[in-house]
């Protein structure tokens, strides 16, 4: 014999899977960062260093501009998927399967 669950029961279950998974999110989403911003730290200390360089090449310190604005956009990144109020799967067509769609409560 089978009980149907009430509606609002059926709702709650729901808003707390939802719940437990933009938790889970948010927890990678702690753990990346700390773990990215730490390996990229170097990174960024060396870019800043050669990007203002004087006496290298402009070239050279261009591209370590780049780096630079690279390795910022990574933790940025990372630092807006804790701000996700709603955990939204969108297929972009990748390997893999659907990523994230980084919906904040706000704009970035």
């Amino acid at each position: 014999m089978v009980v149907p669950m009430p509606e609002e029961a059926d709702r709650e279950l729901s808003d707390l899977e939802d719940q437990v998974r933009l938790d889970g999110v948010r927890l990678a989403a702690r753990t990346l960062e700390h773990h990215l911003t730490n390996h990229l730290t170097l990174t960024v200390g060396y870019a800043e260093l050669i990007a203002e360089d004087p006496e290298l090449p402009e070239r050279l310190r261009e591209m370590a501009r780049q780096v630079l604005e690279s390795a910022q956009a990574a933790v940025e990144s990372v630092r807006r998927v804790r701000q996700v109020d709603k955990v939204t799967l969108v297929d972009q067509g990748i390997p893999g399967g659907p990523l994230i769609e980084l919906s904040p409560r706000r704009e970035w």
